[in-house]
């Protein structure tokens, strides 16, 4: 496998095709964003979150319904002293309830990109969208890098808002989001559908068709709830490079946590 190593904000990267090593911490704020949640599904369901019904900085909207969650994924927690720096394996970063981020941490990328993206992942959504334009299908970015203190205004809304159990399952805790990092996108298309809703149009299933080609995952897949700690998120991008997302390809439903041995 070739690579190459550059060098940003003092630390150095990996660049393999395959992985993206975790950065060095930086300062400065990112742009705004909102969170990732669900939209609509199946009136009969348990009521759950939409990101704007929480995130007070970005409006209000009713929440509606989704599928039940499994029951051990409800109640989980940061297990690791949240980190100055990302943690990661084989050089691939790993943000989660039990590898979070801590409130000092910034993107290094966050005043460097409109969304605070990575680079790399810039490229891949960059391509992504304009593919998708070709098979008739129009992508944008809804939220990219989210920093400490905007998740935990998110999380709070949300735990004030809903039940302990709804609650975690649609919105990570402050310094458990990937977004914190900058390698994470949510998409959605150019009628801003987002949410449950988002899951159900062509865009959606063109995507999860697709994403891996870009070096892109599905970070958190429909049957990963039990091993991820969130629900089915398939608007939510993670860039990990071609080579690790061509093994998520062959194995669909894989998770970050089973690939990296973390599960």
């Amino acid at each position: 496998m070739r690579g190459k190593l550059i060098w940003v904000a003092g630390c150095a990267i990996l660049l393999s095709g395959c992985a993206v090593a975790a950065p060095a911490p930086n300062a400065g704020p990112g742009p705004a964003t909102t969170a990732s949640a669900p939209g609509a599904a199946p009136a009969t369901a348990p009521p759950v979150p939409s990101p704007t019904a929480v995130a007070t900085a970005v409006g209000t909207s009713a929440p509606v319904a989704t599928p039940a969650a499994p029951a051990a994924s409800a109640s989980r927690r940061p297990t690791a002293a949240p980190a100055k720096t990302p943690y990661a394996v084989r050089g691939i970063v790993l943000v989660n309830r039990q590898h979070p981020l801590a409130s000092s941490y910034v993107s290094p990328w966050a005043g460097s990109d409109p969304d605070g993206l990575n680079p790399d992942l810039r490229a891949a959504v960059t391509a992504l969208f304009a593919d998708a334009r070709k098979a008739g299908y129009t992508l944008k970015v809804r939220s990219g890098y989210r920093s400490y203190a905007q998740q935990k205004t998110i999380y709070t809304n949300a735990l004030a808002e809903y039940d302990d159990v709804t609650a975690n399952r649609f919105f990570a805790p402050p310094g458990a989001s990937e977004h914190q990092t900058g390698l994470a996108v949510d998409v959605t298309n150019a009628q801003d559908v987002r949410g449950y809703a988002f899951k159900k149009l062509p865009e959606a299933r063109w995507v999860a068709e697709h994403a891996t080609e870009y070096g892109l995952i599905v970070r958190y897949p429909e049957a990963g709830e039990a091993i991820t700690g969130i629900a089915w998120e398939p608007w939510h991008l993670r860039y990990v490079g071609k080579e690790v997302a061509a093994e998520f390809a062959a194995r669909p439903g894989l998770t970050l946590e089973e690939y990296l041995g973390e599960a």
